[in-house]
């Protein structure tokens, strides 16, 4: 048994059963390509990759899997279908609405929006830690996009107080790591090392992080 969930931009659908049986399809005429439909596409795939078999329409971010149905409509919605008893199901829809889009049950004819969603219906995972890798010239465009998603007010005092922070430390040595605190809702604890003679600079984000923005700092550091 399975079950079907769509994802449109909010307010593009005026009968949302209407148009899940259009998506259905794959016929979605009255969308028009949307940017955020593809990036929270990439964000699914990233945070749960089996879904790479239960995602529609075909992309090449699929990679080696054969094209089914039509091959020019991902960036106008997003289907999935899931087994029952998807863990993540109610995760979904938060993702989602921090995108700008829509999300609809087909199974129970629900919609929800952006504007729908609870304030505190964001899905934690009680995340601690989300960590990668960026060049060191990326090092101050990585910290000031965090501090845009936490809502500090990252500056040039913050720039300052970095200089030379990255001359000593070694991710190898448990001491060798430079610690900042970036004091936005949550805060956050940014520790950095860079590894022994290369320009790689190992990055830790720590606090407690729900879905969404552990999410969007991992996509962050796979993009630097």
């Amino acid at each position: 048994m399975s079950y079907d969930l769509y994802f449109w931009p909010s307010g593009a659908a005026g009968n949302p059963r209407r148009l899940a049986d259009r998506l259905a399809g794959e016929k979605p005429d009255d969308l028009v390509p949307d940017k955020r439909v593809l990036a929270f596409r990439a964000e699914l795939l990233h945070r749960w990759p089996d879904l790479a078999d239960m995602i529609a329409p075909w992309h090449h971010d699929l990679g080696w899997r054969q094209p089914w149905g039509r091959t020019d409509v991902a960036d106008r919605f997003v289907g999935v279908t899931l087994p029952y008893g998807w863990e993540d199901t109610s995760a979904l829809a938060v993702l989602a609405g921090a995108y700008g889009l829509d999300s609809y049950d087909p199974q129970s004819e629900q919609l929800a929006s952006p504007r729908s969603l609870p304030q505190d219906r964001g899905v934690r995972d009680d995340v601690a830690r989300v960590e990668g890798w960026v060049i060191e010239e990326h090092v101050v465009r990585l910290l000031r996009q965090i501090s845009a998603y936490i809502g500090y007010a990252y500056d040039d005092l913050d720039e300052a107080a970095l200089t030379g922070a990255l001359d000593d430390p070694n991710d190898e040595a448990v001491d060798g790591w430079f610690e900042y605190p970036l004091a936005g809702a949550p805060t956050l604890v940014i520790r950095l090392a860079k590894s022994p003679g290369s320009q790689v600079v190992r990055v830790r984000a720590e606090g407690t992080m729900d879905l969404v923005l552990a999410t969007r700092i991992e996509t962050l550091l796979d993009l630097l």
